[in-house]
């Protein structure tokens, strides 16, 4: 009888300790599973302001609505290629980014941090705002995505002139593409034989292009001489359809494509915001 005991007693201990076991793989699988899919596939990302309202809405009240929640969302990463961590290469994507595309990337000035906005213009391109008109190779472009009217996505009634910001207006600035030739002479700048002669632009190819610019520029630029570079990738530039409050393109300058993570798949919380991001 004691032996049965024994037997029985000694048999519930193992079922429990592999149940346990059980339930730690099973965890492990599943977090694993998750960082992977996470790094590779599909990633929860979360509006923190307003900035691409009132087609996304943030997680701070503005003229336009009082909500604390910002939209939540699914990104997936497969449509302009998978970036593999660490080493930071691409793989083949099913597609590149196109005009009017909802994008997440890595911030330029600070790669920590995940943006989103609306791509507007495409490598190569004549790249133009007028009075908050866009206008690409001089014409200006149809915006289906501004969708809820024209005062919702401009909700400041001043147009600002191009001496005091770039939001209202500016360019013409050509967007690099890759393998375009950008030439430093003394104090200017030529993209493929176009000299851009707008000094305030300037900066644009600096950043991504020139990255020594900053520091010729303190110097006498009219005796540095003439100096090639060549753009090793395509660059965009991407907008926020809250146009009036957004940092974008017209302040920090071109996104390379390098930063691109992906877009969004779906909006999934608050529950009476479900829907596809267009």
């Amino acid at each position: 009888m004691m032996f049965f005991r024994s037997k029985d007693k000694n048999l519930n201990e193992r079922t429990f300790v592999d149940v346990l076991k059980e339930w730690i793989e099973t965890i492990i699988t599943a977090g694993l599973m998750a960082l992977f899919i996470r790094a590779f596939f599909v990633q929860a990302y979360k509006i923190p302001t307003g900035s691409m309202e009132p087609t996304l809405i943030g997680a701070e009240p503005s003229k336009n609505h009082a909500q604390t929640i910002g939209d939540h969302l699914l990104v997936e990463k497969i449509t302009y290629g998978i970036m593999i961590p660490i080493v930071n290469v691409r793989l083949p994507a099913f597609r590149t980014p196109k005009r009017g595309d909802i994008i997440i990337f890595k911030y330029p000035e600070d790669p920590s941090k995940d943006y989103i906005k609306r791509l507007v213009g495409l490598p190569g391109e004549t790249f133009q705002i007028k009075n908050k008109v866009i206008y690409i190779n001089g014409k200006q472009i149809n915006e289906p995505w501004l969708k809820y009217g024209w005062s919702k996505h401009h909700n400041s009634p001043f147009v600002l002139d191009e001496s005091e910001s770039q939001r209202d207006n500016m360019g013409p600035i050509i967007i690099p593409k890759k393998g375009d030739r950008i030439v430093l002479k003394g104090d200017r700048i030529y993209v493929n034989n176009n000299f851009i002669e707008n000094k305030k632009i300037l900066s644009y190819y600096s950043r991504e292009i020139i990255k020594e610019y900053f520091d010729l520029y303190n110097k006498s630029l009219s005796k540095v001489k003439e100096t090639v570079y060549v753009a090793n990738e395509d660059c965009y530039f991407v907008m926020g359809d809250n146009r009036d409050n957004s940092s974008d393109s017209r302040f920090w300058g071109f996104l390379t494509h390098r930063y691109i993570r992906g877009k969004p798949l779906l909006k999934y919380w608050p529950p009476n915001r479900i829907g596809i991001p267009e």
